[in-house]
């Protein structure tokens, strides 16, 4: 087992460079998991600052219209002068100005088409919530006129009051299951840049001091034959892409705060070591193309980083455009971040439905074969050149 354990003490000299990808990556999930965090039980309406000009203060509808109106505004008193409201508007005091015309109460009971007047901020984010207050307030009084032609103002207004106090329950059911997968989505996404890099970060860089030329002649005379050396360089590779993806899967679960462990959490898992697999594939590629070490460090930081992007594991793949998605589905990353997106998408796995996901881990798994096999060739014609 000399191989295999001169591969370790090899890994243990770029340990320092992994370690460093695994502590910016948690870093980076904390703080998405933060952003992404919603815990949030209630609501609260966010009143806007408003002027109302009232010249029907006597109407009880226009009474009614102003206390329902109180739920989503903050009233000021600052007069009817037009160039005192102007300047308080433009100074951001207010940000919406009402004004009730005269008589708006009597023509509005009588059916004339009537409306009060508004004034707002540019582009104004709370004015359409008391547009809409106003609309609905008025157009259920409107259904009771037509209902009941002859209903008096006061009447009206009780009508109105006690329908528009009327709230409604709701209770939202699976919340932490959604919750769930949209972190192991994002999570998992982001996982791909990680596991391509620690491949061609320590794999990469193992393969390229084993397959040096003068290291590979001495192998060649020593007692290990050439099937053990593959054979334990094998097992090191496989036993190290697996503990870098237990070391992804027990930080995903520790770092969401939803523990559940469902169908969709461990087909990202098992998406995580197919992809590893192809991951490794493309590391083996790189070791028999890339010449130095400085070029496999510039290589695991540049290619990662780019297949990444161009493939959705950094930006959504619906955000991305049409040629580039086509760029991308020639690599592995796209058909990893698209099994991750399609679980994510899916409530409850079944057969029926899960077939795209393993269609998509297949097309990696194709990847790996296809990238194994071109290192085989390469790695023989080498040789050949060599010997």
């Amino acid at each position: 087992m000399q191989v295999f354990k001169l591969y370790f003490k090899l890994l243990r000299s770029v340990a320092t460079s992994l370690l460093l990808y695994s502590v910016i990556f948690v870093g980076i999930t904390v703080m998405q998991t933060v952003n992404r965090s919603d815990d949030t039980t209630g609501f609260m309406q966010e009143k806007i600052d408003t002027a109302i000009v009232n010249y029907n203060e006597d109407s009880p509808l226009v009474q009614g219209l102003i206390e329902y109106l109180s739920e989503y505004c903050d009233f000021a008193d600052l007069g009817d002068e037009e160039d005192e409201l102007q300047d308080a508007l433009f100074f951001r005091q207010v940000e919406y100005i009402l004004t009730i015309p005269y008589g708006f109460g009597e023509e509005f009971i009588a059916g004339l088409n009537v409306g009060v007047e508004k004034k707002t901020v540019p582009d104004a984010v709370y004015a359409t919530t008391v547009d809409e207050a106003i609309n609905t307030y008025l157009n259920t009084a409107r259904m009771y006129l037509e209902t009941i032609p002859d209903i008096t103002e006061e009447e009206l207004v009780t009508y109105v009051n006690s329908d528009l106090k009327v709230q409604a329950q709701i209770e939202i059911y699976g919340k932490a299951d959604s919750n769930n997968h949209s972190f192991y989505m994002y999570y998992t996404n982001f996982a791909a840049y990680i596991i391509m890099s620690g491949c061609l970060i320590g794999v990469s860089l193992i393969m390229l001091s084993f397959h040096n030329t003068n290291i590979r002649r001495r192998n060649l005379v020593s007692p290990i034959t050439l099937k053990s050396l593959n054979i334990q360089l094998m097992e090191g590779n496989l036993i190290f892409v697996l503990g870098y993806d237990l070391l992804l899967i027990v930080l995903g679960y520790i770092l969401n705060a939803d523990k559940t462990i469902n169908t969709n959490v461990l087909m990202h898992w098992l998406n995580i070591i197919v992809f590893s697999v192809s991951a490794l594939s493309i590391s083996y590629l790189a070791a028999m193309l890339v010449k130095s070490k400085q070029a496999n460090e510039a290589l695991s930081v540049i290619l990662p980083l780019g297949l990444s992007f161009i493939s959705g594991a950094f930006v959504p793949q619906f955000l991305l455009g049409d040629s580039v998605l086509h760029f991308a589905s020639f690599a592995p990353v796209y058909w990893f971040v698209k099994a991750n997106d399609t679980i994510a998408s899916i409530s409850t796995l079944n057969i029926t439905n899960a077939k795209p996901i393993l269609y998509y881990m297949v097309i990696q798994l194709g990847f790996a074969v296809a990238f194994f096999a071109l290192s085989m060739v390469i790695s023989k014609n080498r040789m050949q050149r060599e010997y």
